[in-house]
């Protein structure tokens, strides 16, 4: 098997962004290599869960995306795991609300450092990520060109009620 090039690898930078009502969401951002990092495409990645995040380390994904030019952000909005109990419960009742005004802070950021084209910005994620690729999908269309929802939650209240009560992070 033939091995990686490190050197064709994006590198993964760790990122804070302040959300709106002043919480930090730690955060990944992986650039394209070889392109001037200027109004790229950029890909929002939202990990599913929620109650699980983003780390740190090589993820095959975003490594897919950045080789094809693509920024990729990934956010631990609040409601991600291992960042202080306050992070987690800050998502109590914020699965349409809050968690994903993070998830537009988070492109906000992006844009704002010129990182990112407002145009050609997508919302990409499985499980929980899924259900916020489909809130944004709904919600703020506007904000986004494409919506990918792999195996995502379309039925909320089913899945907090089959939820297990180890999962909730009260």
């Amino acid at each position: 098997m033939e091995r990686m090039d490190p050197e064709a690898l994006a590198p993964m930078t760790a990122v804070t962004i302040t959300a709106r009502d002043a919480l930090e969401l730690p955060s990944y951002l992986t650039l394209p290599v070889g392109v001037e990092p200027s109004r790229l495409p950029l890909v929002l990645l939202v990990h599913g869960g929620p109650w699980a995040r983003d780390a740190w380390g090589f993820n095959p994904l975003v490594q897919l995306l950045a080789n094809r030019g693509y920024a990729v952000l990934q956010v631990n909005f609040r409601g991600s795991t291992g960042f202080g109990k306050a992070h987690t419960q800050a998502a109590i009742g914020e699965f349409a609300g809050a968690m994903h005004d993070d998830l537009i802070d988070g492109v906000d950021w992006a844009v704002q450092r010129d990182y990112a084209d407002p145009d050609r910005v997508a919302i990409f994620g499985g499980s929980y990520g899924g259900y916020a690729a489909l809130v944004g999908a709904t919600f703020t269309p506007d904000r986004f060109a494409a919506v990918v929802d792999c195996v995502g939650i379309s039925d909320l209240a089913n899945f907090l009620r089959t939820s297990p009560i180890s999962s909730n992070p009260d």
